[in-house]
């Protein structure tokens, strides 16, 4: 049926025709025809009309290229081999795709989904979520407030601690829990020095990086306080200033930040995040590492003073022993 729709420059060919042609019972041949159109229909490589006499509908391909596009497709037919396939793995990635990653399951999911989302910004999600974020808040010496954020590999960005409620979660709070103790390295909740403070919840319509899918998340925060005076974040954890926690253009070690849900959140807090005491004391300075990543200009300048301070010193020993 794919090699019978004329080409551009022919004339539109009856659907109920090549149905009948291609081996459709006659009687069935009218609803395949419907049927087949409609898939046809979502490649965009046709143009059909209504006969009004008869009501048939007829059909070919749009240009050259569409045509050799349907062509391929009944190769991929003949063939039985799928065009796009494991649907089995998940996890999308970022921009520009390599051509064995386009057409797998989640990533072509992805991009179709995008496409729908940019024709329709109020498209209907496909899926129904509900999510726990922690926020994690301290403040560093010399480098000031500072906010945790975990890598996901899955998703591959940074976001909050936290994740998908379990069926044999008793709750979101018993969610969080959970998360925290996977996500920080031996973390074991102690309820006589951690607490997790309710901030609120919102909801959030966007493309899962997991799935590809356009899906309706219900997110619900909470604020770790804690007395410890240390907490391990392991590989996969980065503490970011407030600018890279917002702004939806900020790449932390090459990776982009997934805050939607975050900037809604804060637009109902007083004050902002900027006002939210720190839940955390590391107790401890930042390692020249971070501050070297975190203010470079200023650490630079640290340097060279230090730098000229001791040639001058070693400068007026020397003078001084020659004397």
């Amino acid at each position: 049926m794919l090699e019978g729709v004329p080409g551009e420059g022919e004339n539109p060919a009856s659907v109920t025709q090549l149905c009948t042609a291609a081996g459709f019972d006659p009687g069935g041949a009218r609803s395949a025809a419907e049927a087949i159109v409609g898939l046809l229909r979502l490649s965009g490589a046709v143009l059909t009309t209504e006969d009004t006499a008869t009501g048939d509908l007829r059909v070919r391909a749009k240009s050259p290229v569409a045509d050799l596009f349907l062509k391929s497709l009944a190769a991929y037919v003949r063939s039985g081999t799928p065009v796009v396939d494991h649907w089995a793995r998940a996890g999308t990635v970022e921009p520009p795709y390599l051509p064995n990653q386009v057409l797998v399951g989640p990533q072509f999911l992805h991009l179709i989904e995008a496409r729908r989302l940019a024709l329709d910004p109020k498209a209907a999600a496909l899926r129904d979520g509900r999510i726990v974020q922690i926020l994690i808040k301290t403040r560093f010496p010399l480098l000031g407030q500072r906010y945790l954020m975990i890598y996901d590999r899955a998703a591959r960005q940074y976001q909050l601690p936290g994740g998908h409620l379990r069926p044999d979660d008793s709750g979101p709070l018993a969610a969080a829990v959970r998360e925290l103790e996977e996500e920080l390295p031996e973390f074991a909740f102690d309820a006589r020095r951690d607490r997790l403070n309710p901030l609120g919840e919102v909801e959030v319509v966007q493309q899962s990086r997991t799935y590809g899918a356009v899906t309706r998340y219900q997110m619900i925060f909470f604020q770790l306080s804690t007395t410890r005076r240390g907490l391990p974040v392991g590989p996969d954890g980065h503490w970011v200033s407030e600018r890279a926690l917002l702004d939806e253009q900020a790449m932390v070690r090459g990776r982009t930040v997934n805050a939607t849900g975050l900037h809604r959140l804060i637009s109902a807090l007083p004050g902002g995040l900027d006002r939210m005491t720190p839940g955390l004391s590391l107790g401890r300075r930042p390692s020249l590492a971070m501050l070297m990543r975190e203010k470079p200009w200023e650490v630079l300048g640290v340097l060279v003073g230090i730098a000229g301070l001791v040639v001058t010193v070693v400068q007026i020993a020397i003078d001084v022993g020659s004397n």
